[in-house]
């Protein structure tokens, strides 16, 4: 996020939109204009977006200006000309900002925001403002998730060090906060903010003391912060440390608040710990659980009943592998003609199609309406009018207000929108006049380009193409490799590609190690569970699975909301190739069939395992009889 008074700021854009706004100035081409700024699909594991990041972007708005040394630095790069960098000289945004409040829960599609300026400022924004509102609605969204997880128990945002540079912690920070974090250790954002803070100690304080010392270096950080007494408590052994975090309290006579677990069995160990600490007469210390910590994991503890007080989380929170980034756009929907009169546009490639005019969100009981601005649509209005003439309406709200609105509008969410697996993402749906002005648009379309929306009807489904399954791996799917080049064509032909993956933690229950069947493959963190690189170029969506320790997943649709990001986009038919046939690949698509999709295994894009001579083809008969259509080498048919 730029920080606040950066007289540079106009800087943060790519360079493309220079050139463009350097041709509307020299065409005069700049009247006013609307772009919105909305999220276009669900990301993986979300039922609904939380909406963030506004007050930043307002303060982005406000100071937007070339200052000298842009101007000059510009003029230096060469490709503008000396008119339009005087031009750039005077830039201020003067225009007009309508925005969802923050805290808001919202569908895909819904714009976020809505721009009314002239049309070179509108356009410099562009860059700008996504970056701002992609990071922090991805943060909420996620941070949503997690506190959903932990079922009232608070959670603390630790993500600052794992984070794509520290700037990164503000927005981080903020926008975990609003989605019902209960705290930051970022400093930086405690004092911007006044988010509060939180912090126990690090492995380095105690390994300091050398490995005999852990109770002398309790005793030293109880004696120096004894407001601050969490001791971390796994750097050796776990059980020790509890035993020793008890000696030191009753040594320096300071009240033990806290201790930390960071690894290691967090079930088992936080039942040990709190019965030591029970006997000791300490029951009043929390227990504080961190390291890798995402919301399956937190669910997972919840639901076994670990004595756990609060959670700690980090890299899962800040750089989520699940949702790495938003697919969030800015997309101009209206244009001021000669005549004055404020004209729809739109974009209706096949792929990327846009909602052409003005719009307004409504929010009804059983989800949300997209219609165009003034059609009188029952619900509530989402998008409110926060900045007029460049300047912001009045001063932003309290942070714990934005707080308290995001509880309340995830709390009155129906209880399949809040689940963390099998939900039903909320509805968003467009109005009867917003569709029929799409169509009158879309008259006037090119020949071939005739699509209304993304289709979106057909998803190839890419099982379990890593590494590891792949010539060479801990668990070599015989000539699997060959799959590879049938799923990339596949792939040119489907509306949506999804790749499955499994991501194990060490020690699966399926692994030969823990008494499972099979040799240790796909962990979490490690190269075998990479997906081959060119399924990962195709693929549309990564679903995780086999993340539970205590139990295997063959299918895609296992323990993921894979049915429900399929249905989401309007999936109605999947194609299936990967690894293995007789497992996986048979495992997903009978799931597939069971959850109401016409499903088709495409028997040259998959190779079998064999364990026993024939598998692959049993597989085949199996998957037939059940009702799975099996093609050889077919061509993927758009389904119409």
């Amino acid at each position: 996020m730029p920080l606040k008074g950066d007289a540079g700021r106009a800087l943060f854009c790519d360079e493309y939109l220079l050139t463009m706004a350097q041709s509307f100035w020299r065409h005069g081409d700049d009247g006013e204009c609307v772009f919105e700024l909305s999220v276009r699909d669900l990301p993986p594991h979300r039922a609904y977006l939380v909406a963030a990041g506004l007050e930043p972007a307002l303060e982005h708005l406000a100071a937007l200006r070339f200052d000298a040394g842009a101007l000059e630095w510009l003029e230096r790069s060469g490709g503008y000309s000396p008119g339009f960098l005087d031009h750039l000289r005077g830039l201020r945004f003067t225009g007009a900002v309508d925005a969802i409040p923050e805290g808001t829960v919202v569908g895909a599609g819904a714009p976020l925001l809505r721009v009314t300026a002239r049309r070179i400022e509108a356009t410099l924004l562009e860059s700008a403002l996504l970056a701002i509102v992609n990071h922090e609605v991805m943060v909420a969204s996620k941070a949503a998730r997690i506190v959903e997880a932990a079922r009232g128990r608070p959670v603390w945002d630790f993500s600052l060090r794992r984070l794509h540079g520290i700037d990164a912690g503000l927005g981080v920070a903020r926008a975990a906060y609003i989605a019902g974090c209960a705290g930051t250790a970022t400093v930086a954002a405690g004092r911007r903010y006044g988010i509060p803070l939180t912090g126990t100690m690090a492995h380095q304080y105690v390994v300091g003391f050398g490995p005999g010392g852990e109770r002398a270096a309790f005793e030293r950080f109880l004696t120096d912060s004894p407001e601050r007494a969490a001791l971390l408590v796994d750097t050796y052994d776990t059980r020790r440390g509890v035993e020793n975090a008890i000696a030191a309290s009753r040594a320096t006579r300071v009240a033990l608040a806290a201790v930390r677990l960071d690894s290691g069995d967090l079930d088992r160990l936080s039942r040990e710990a709190r019965s030591l600490l029970d006997a000791a007469g300490m029951g009043a210390t929390r227990i504080i659980a961190s390291g890798d910590l995402d919301e399956w994991r937190i669910d997972r503890l919840v639901r076994e009943g670990a004595p756990i007080d609060s959670f700690g989380v980090g890299t899962m929170l800040g750089t989520s592998a699940d949702a790495p980034h938003l697919n969030g756009v800015y997309k101009m929907v209206a244009l001021r003609t000669a005549g004055g009169d404020m004209m729809p546009v739109m974009k209706w490639s096949s792929a990327k199609v846009s909602d052409p005019g003005v719009h307004q969100v409504h929010r009804a009981p059983d989800g949300d309406v997209i219609a165009l601005d003034g059609e009188a649509v029952e619900g509530r209005p989402l998008l409110l009018p926060v900045m007029r003439g460049g300047r912001p309406l009045g001063p932003p709200p309290a942070l714990d207000a934005i707080r308290e609105r995001c509880r309340q509008e995830r709390e009155a969410l129906p209880a399949e929108v809040r689940r963390l697996d099998g939900f039903r993402a909320w509805p968003v749906r467009r109005s009867e006049a917003l569709v029929r002005l799409g169509r009158e648009l879309r008259g006037a379309a090119p020949a071939g380009e005739e699509e209304t929306t993304p289709r979106r009807r057909t998803a190839l489904i890419a099982v379990d193409v890593q590494a590891d399954f792949l010539p060479g791996g801990s668990l070599a799917v015989p000539d699997g490799d060959a799959v590879v080049g049938e799923l990339v064509r596949l792939a040119e032909e489907a509306d949506l590609v999804v790749a499955t993956r499994d991501l194990h933690p060490p020690g699966h229950a399926s692994f030969r190690e823990s008494g499972g069947p099979w040799p240790a493959h796909c962990v979490a963190g490690t190269p075998g569970a990479a997906l081959h690189p060119a399924i990962d170029a195709i693929a549309d969506l990564v679903v995780s699975k086999g993340r539970d320790p205590g139990r295997d997943a063959h299918s895609g649709f296992d323990g993921t909301d894979l049915a429900a990001l399929l249905r989401s986009r309007g999936v109605e038919r999947v194609v299936i190739g990967g690894l293995a046939t007789d497992y996986c690949v048979r495992a997903t698509a009978l799931d597939a069939l069971r959850e109401g999709f016409r499903t088709e295994v495409v028997a040259a894009a998959a190779r079998a395992v064999d364990v026993r001579p024939g598998d692959g083809e049993e597989a085949l008969r199996q998957m037939r009889r059940a009702g799975v259509r099996i093609l050889e080498e077919a061509p993927l048919e758009r389904v119409r």
